[in-house]
Parts: C-alpha cells; sequence; structure tokens
C-alpha cells in the first residue's frame, strides 16, 4: 500500500515537472537553447570540461596542446595534399582539363535513381513561406 502510494506521488512528480518544463520551452523565444539548458540542468552539468586529454602520437604519449595541434595540423595538411594528387592522377595523364560532366561519369559508374517532381501553384508556395517563422540565427 504504501509502495503504491510512493509511486503515485513518483508520476506525479514526474508529470507536474515535465508540465513545468514544457510550458517553459513552449514560452521561451530560443525552444533550442532552452532545451539544452534544462538538460544541462537536469543531468547537474553546467560546466564545460576544456581538458585535453592524452594523445599518443608516434608510440608517444604526449598532453602538450601546441604539439596535438601540431600533429592535427599536419595530418589534415597531408590528407588535402593526398586528395589533390589523387584528382589530378589519371591513366590517361592529368585531369587539369577534364570537363566535369566526365569527372562525374567516370567516377559515378551507377545511375542515380529517378526523381519526379510535383508541381506546386502559386498559393501553395505562399502559404509554405507564410509558415515559415523567422529567427533571429542566421548561417
Amino acid at each position: 500500500m504504501i509502495q503504491n502510494i510512493l509511486q503515485d506521488i513518483n508520476k506525479c512528480y514526474k508529470n507536474s515537472k515535465k508540465k513545468y518544463y514544457d510550458k517553459l520551452i513552449s514560452k521561451s523565444k530560443n525552444k533550442t537553447k532552452m532545451t539544452m539548458k534544462t538538460i544541462k540542468k537536469e543531468i547537474g552539468n553546467n560546466n564545460c570540461q576544456n581538458d585535453i586529454k592524452p594523445l599518443k602520437i608516434n608510440n608517444t604519449t604526449t598532453n602538450n596542446p601546441q604539439e596535438t595541434a601540431n600533429t592535427f595540423s599536419d595530418y589534415f595538411l597531408t590528407v588535402l595534399d593526398t586528395v589533390i594528387r589523387n584528382i589530378k592522377k589519371d591513366k590517361n595523364g592529368p585531369r587539369d582539363n577534364m570537363k566535369p560532366s566526365n569527372y562525374l561519369i567516370n567516377n559515378f559508374n551507377s545511375t542515380f535513381p529517378r526523381i519526379n517532381w510535383n508541381y506546386a501553384t502559386i498559393y501553395e508556395i505562399d502559404k509554405l513561406i507564410k509558415s515559415l517563422k523567422a529567427k533571429n540565427s542566421y548561417g
């Protein structure tokens, strides 16, 4: 009997908490920001951790942020050079003068599925544009 009462109290508490947060989020101007703030509050994670974990570079573990940054920089610069070399490489010579359509044909052997477009009226487009909400964010 006491167990049932405790379960009912717990359910009531969870439901009221959910309603409170739902109302708080729905009234906010930036729902995403409020949702993340609520989640952080609930899990008790309000601080950011900027600790850089040790990284193993050439079988040596390091905590030096500068060395880690340089290693990542070297890696990504090397990857870029490799990609550029592979794009220019061809059995018959460099691809510098290749047309984009020929490049796509050579690199994509399978055909893409057919796209069927549905026509829209001016009224439907206008209705869609009016349904979009303006946001302060950009990008």
